[in-house]
C-alpha cells in the first residue's frame, strides 16, 4: 500500500539495528540506496495496520476513508450499473 503525501514531509534520522541476514536480503533486493525508503514504507503500512486493528472493524473502514482516493457518487453508481448487464 502506498500512500501519497502533497505537502512536504520532514524526516528524522535514525539508527535501526536489524538482523544480518534481514539487511543482506535489502541490499540484494534493493541496493544500498533505497533501503532508507523501503523501510519507511513498509514501516508506514505497519503502523495504519496498529492503528486500525484495535478499533471496530466499521469504525476503522470509516477512519480509513480519508487515505482513500475521493471517487464521485456518479462514477461509483456508473460502475454498479456496468455489473448488473
Amino acid at each position: 500500500m502506498k500512500l501519497f503525501h502533497n505537502n512536504v514531509m520532514n524526516y528524522q534520522r535514525v539508527t535501526v539495528s536489524l538482523p544480518k541476514y534481514i539487511y543482506e536480503d535489502l541490499v540484494n533486493l534493493l541496493g544500498k540506496g533505497k533501503i532508507s525508503s523501503f523501510v519507511a514504507e513498509a514501516t508506514e503500512d505497519k503502523i495504519l495496520k496498529k492503528k486500525l486493528e484495535s478499533k471496530d472493524p466499521i469504525k476503522a473502514f470509516l477512519d480509513h476513508r480519508k487515505n482513500l482516493a475521493k471517487i464521485p457518487d456518479s462514477n461509483i453508481l456508473s460502475a454498479i450499473h456496468k455489473g448488473r448487464m
